[in-house]
């Protein structure tokens, strides 16, 4: 049997493409507010590995729906000469102008499509959508029907008593906030659609199922391979060249480590396959960059968690704040020294690193010597891809981040202090590598 073929059908602006966009995992789908924006059906197959584990079809919405009624109706064919009917319709009118867009939406439907039906229950039922629904009964193909949420009204059990006349089942799905559970539990309605492709649709259940999980172990190794990069990274220049350019070689520095965050977004999106849509971190209007006071307020850890961390671990780390950002020390630009048991040693909150002469012609500046740098980049890296990974295709929106890492557990955060100290010093084992992406892997939803 072939692969489960499903056409989405509806009033024009009712979330059609939307749905498409978020079941394919491709937001390659157009999408407007603007009506008539998909003016021919248009096929989206969800594959991988070179299986085909279900095809969608984007349509037209229904222009003209009770003058095809009534050419469907006229001399009351019985049940068994309805799908006939519609052949016909298509055979007449497929070259006419006044009937594009039905034809356009009916055509892979006789042609052996499910039916997705989908209606706006923000807002309430209209007489006029019944003609809709009369028609695709006319098709005789397995049916199901969608309530998305456009706008903020809730008109759920008026179509429901309405729906339910028309389609086996009815299920709540909106686009733009489904989740990957909500993708799989609307696979799940499918198969109580369309029993014909019950085995296709379970396998592609399980097949997706993998597949996620997939992504989110190549999610935490490139996590774990930018982290281990950017804390190890130091630059070398001449001596002569930098001479008097101490702030120059500070702001390359600064730059050579966000373009490897830059990179570590780029292959979260390409990994889930947001390819077009504006997923980045913000920086407008609150600056979201890396060397920014909130960035280290956000993503940052609080310095008496710092403490303690480093108390626990008997890790500590001193040395001058010698790196400003905007006029002032990165982050709060506080040394702390002596405390709990520190034995004298400063505690850099917010130190980079210091620009130091290696021979006559060498300096060199990095790795970055504060400790808090590490969790600000496992922090906007696991935001960032918590956020990707719960987004839909079809919502096009920049996404705010928010933080987690300093509501885990100290002896988590522990365990990730110690194995970022590695990764600064270049120390880290490929054992240690290993745990630290799984460590990742388990905060990753």
């Amino acid at each position: 049997m072939s692969h489960p073929k499903f056409v989405v059908v509806g009033h024009p602006n009712k979330g059609k493409s939307s749905i498409v966009s978020t079941l394919t995992l491709d937001d390659s789908v157009a999408i407007s507010n603007r009506p008539g924006t998909t003016t021919k059906a248009r096929s989206f197959k969800l594959i991988k590995s070179g299986k085909i584990f279900y095809e969608l079809i984007d349509t037209p919405g229904f222009q003209r729906p009770r003058k095809l009624l009534n050419i469907l109706k006229k001399g009351e064919p019985t049940a068994s000469e309805r799908p006939k009917r519609v052949e016909q319709f298509l055979k007449d009118y497929s070259n006419l102008e006044e009937f594009k867009d039905e034809c356009e939406l009916l055509r892979p439907i006789m042609d052996g499509g499910g039916i997705i039906y989908v209606v706006d229950a923000s807002k309430p039922y209209s007489p006029e959508f019944e003609q809709e629904m009369e028609i695709l009964r006319f098709c005789g193909q397995p049916s199901m029907a969608i309530l998305n949420y456009i706008g903020d009204g809730d008109y759920t059990k008026e179509w429901d008593s309405i729906l339910g006349q028309y389609f086996r089942i009815i299920k709540p799905f909106n686009p733009l906030k489904a989740t990957f559970k909500d993708h799989i539990d609307l696979l799940e309605a499918l198969i109580h659609t369309a029993p014909q492709w019950k085995e296709e649709l379970k396998e592609a259940i399980e097949l997706l199922k993998e597949y996620h999980k997939e992504q989110k172990e190549l999610i935490a190794q490139k996590i774990t391979d930018s982290i281990k990069e950017a804390l190890s990274y130091k630059i070398t220049k001449s001596s002569l060249l930098f001479k008097n350019r101490e702030d120059a070689l500070k702001e390359e520095f600064k730059r050579d480590l966000e373009e490897i965050e830059e990179r570590l977004f780029d292959d979260i999106k390409t990994i889930l396959n947001f390819k077009n849509s504006a997923f980045e971190m913000p920086k407008e209007p609150i600056e979201y960059k890396l060397f920014s006071k909130e960035s280290q307020e956000i993503f940052g850890l609080s310095k008496e968690k710092l403490l303690l961390i480093s108390t626990l671990t008997s890790a500590t780390a001193g040395g001058l704040i010698d790196l400003a950002v905007g006029g002032h020390s990165f982050f709060l630009g506080t040394i702390i020294g002596g405390a709990i048991g520190f034995a004298g040693a400063n505690y850099g909150y917010g130190e980079l690193s210091k620009i130091r002469f290696i021979s006559n012609e060498k300096v060199e500046i990095g790795p970055v010597k504060d400790n808090n740098f590490g969790f600000i980049l496992l922090n906007r890296a696991i935001s960032f891809a918590n956020k990707l990974l719960n987004s839909s295709h079809a919502n096009r929106d920049i996404k705010q981040l928010s933080a987690i890492n300093d509501e885990l557990p100290i002896q988590t955060l522990k365990k990730f202090a110690s194995y970022h100290n590695k990764f600064r010093e270049n120390k880290a084992k490929d054992e240690d590598v290993e745990k630290y992406k799984n460590m990742i892997l388990d905060e990753l939803r």
